[in-house]
């Protein structure tokens, strides 16, 4: 009644590349964060006020 689907080799590239492009993304946008200088957030954090 139900048929396994059955991958191909060249089938798993599209979720590996989106996966490693996701990761990627979040990755730099994290460290960029981290390595934020203090007052240069603080200015930051007050755009929405200003």
């Amino acid at each position: 009644m139900y048929k396994r689907i059955i991958y191909e080799n060249w089938h798993l590239v599209v979720p590996v590349l989106s996966f490693a492009t996701t990761v990627l993304v979040f990755g730099i946008m994290t460290v960029r964060g981290m390595l934020l200088r203090k007052d240069k957030a603080a200015r930051m954090s007050n755009l929405p006020l200003e």
